[in-house]
């Protein structure tokens, strides 16, 4: 598998990728690379130093106002995944907590929906 992540995303790739119980493998949509558990994708890293999160509409309808309001979180409207550019150490801490929560909210859920990256691909 390629490494297509920045570097800050490799250093996330390569912290949150020894946490129990998960693993580094190919982001579903194709493009770059994921974190799973349990066999479903929680984070992908498509290139760059920009993150993907799947924290599910429930965490979402919780938690999404206050998210896109810090002004640090790209939240797509109807979506599973949130969107963090990995730019300075409070935005890798904030992605080591997303991925915490992203990891917390996907236990015992149904089938993933595809992340966002997949919605910017022409059809």
């Amino acid at each position: 598998m390629a490494d297509t992540a920045g570097e800050n995303g490799g250093r996330l790739l390569e912290q949150v990728g020894s946490w129990p119980d998960v693993a580094v493998v190919r982001a579903d949509c194709g493009l770059g690379s994921a974190l799973a558990a349990d066999g479903r994708q929680v984070l992908h890293l498509h290139g760059g130093d920009e993150a993907e999160f799947r924290l599910t509409r429930p965490v979402l309808e919780r938690l999404g106002a206050a998210l896109a309001g810090s002004g640090r979180v790209r939240v797509r409207p109807g979506g599973e995944w949130v969107a963090v550019r990995l730019d300075t150490d409070s935005d890798m801490a904030l992605a080591l907590s997303l991925t915490s929560v992203a990891l917390k909210a996907t236990t015992g859920t149904r089938a993933p929906s595809p992340c966002g990256a997949l919605a910017d691909v022409p059809g």
